[in-house]
């Protein structure tokens, strides 16, 4: 019987890490999934490992279907009412590498779906759905990987390399922040709405109701709040990286062959953001629409630090730099933004001198 249980285990492992990777490759290259929403059934993974399956509760996971399809459902399928049973329940159970995947491949999931559907005809809707979804997803992190504040999405991971789960807590927070960006960035653009002149949380707030009124009034205050929240959400995802760059950090604590992606991502949206603010030295109060640019900008700048220090070692990050760095300095004099501090691409290696990703 333990080893039906393994070889079930098993399977559903090896589905779940092929449908990761074709997630990751399709979120990277921005071609379209081989991956159908109708393709598989197949549950998530069981939160535990097989050293465990001889309990009780874990045992009806096996032994009994409708435990096991109430149980390990995707939050991407559940009611509001489902996903705070499921916060119960995972909260419940250990932390382990198996409960992470179980958590990753749920995000995944959402992101995929995103990827697939979210850029219709009808995309403010399907920006609210998929908004909410992410919110039940993020309610149901175990406390041992959760990665946000009290009372806020931020990112809030704890200090140290030997932070136990810091790891877990790395990689889901990357993973979330970047899924945000996804949903929110056909947004962006809206970000510098005159007709938001409430606080970004506030207007979120009276925006996530779920029949708001049809007019062009309320639709520029929606974008102009999701367009935010990208931005914040960006700005979180920088917030994981330690202010000085360390190579041998991104082995250790996070998922290293597409660490360039996030970081990309996230300057994209901040340099497109930046670009979009009006005129005046940086310091300024926050304008209406806009991020708090002394944030703003210190996260930007320190992922311009991480791309030059990473373009010791791999080349595509020295393209990166490059790029991004001829954007930011072209933005930054009319913004009163100072990038003295800042390297530049004159003591950058030659392709010749690192490896590749």
């Amino acid at each position: 019987m333990s080893t039906i249980k393994s070889i079930f285990k098993a399977r559903i492992r090896l589905w779940w890490l092929i449908f990761l990777l074709e997630h990751l490759l399709t979120a990277i290259t921005g071609r379209a999934s081989c991956v159908g929403e109708s393709l598989s059934a197949t549950r998530l993974p069981i939160p535990f490992e097989e050293e465990v399956f001889g309990r009780p509760d874990i045992l009806s996971l096996f032994q009994d279907s409708v435990s096991r399809i109430d149980r390990l459902k995707l939050t991407l399928l559940q009611t509001e009412e489902e996903a705070r049973a499921s916060v119960s329940w995972l909260t419940s159970c250990e932390a382990s590498p198996s409960l992470f995947f179980h958590c990753i491949v749920d995000l995944a999931a959402i992101g995929q779906d995103i990827i697939n559907n979210v850029y219709s005809i009808k995309i403010e809707q399907q920006i609210r759905k998929y908004s909410s979804i992410l919110d039940m997803w993020l309610s149901k992190v175990p406390d041992a990987y959760r990665f946000t504040s009290v009372n806020s999405d931020g990112a809030d991971v704890p200090d140290g390399n030997n932070s136990q789960w810091k790891r877990e807590r790395i990689s889901l927070a990357m993973s979330y922040y970047s899924t945000r960006i996804m949903l929110c960035r056909p947004c962006l653009t809206h970000t510098g709405s005159r007709l938001s002149t409430r606080s970004p949380d506030a207007e979120v707030a009276q925006h996530s109701c779920p029949n708001p009124r049809p007019n062009s009034s309320s639709r520029t205050l929606f974008r102009s709040s999701m367009g935010l929240m990208c931005v914040r959400s960006a700005v979180s995802l920088l917030a994981c990286l330690p202010q000085t760059p360390d190579i041998m950090w991104i082995t250790a604590m996070t998922p290293w062959w597409y660490i360039l992606h996030y970081i990309m991502q996230a300057t994209t949206v901040i340099l497109c953001h930046l670009s979009n603010r009006p005129p005046g030295p940086s310091e300024h109060p926050v304008h209406p629409g806009f991020s708090d640019p002394g944030i703003t900008v210190s996260e930007i700048k320190k992922a311009m630090r991480w791309l030059h220090h990473m373009a010791y070692t791999y080349a595509a990050p020295g393209r990166a730099f490059r790029q991004c760095n001829s954007v930011l300095r072209r933005i930054a004099p009319s913004l009163g933004i100072d990038l003295s501090d800042l390297p530049d691409c004159r003591d950058l290696p030659t392709g010749g001198d690192t490896s590749h990703f």
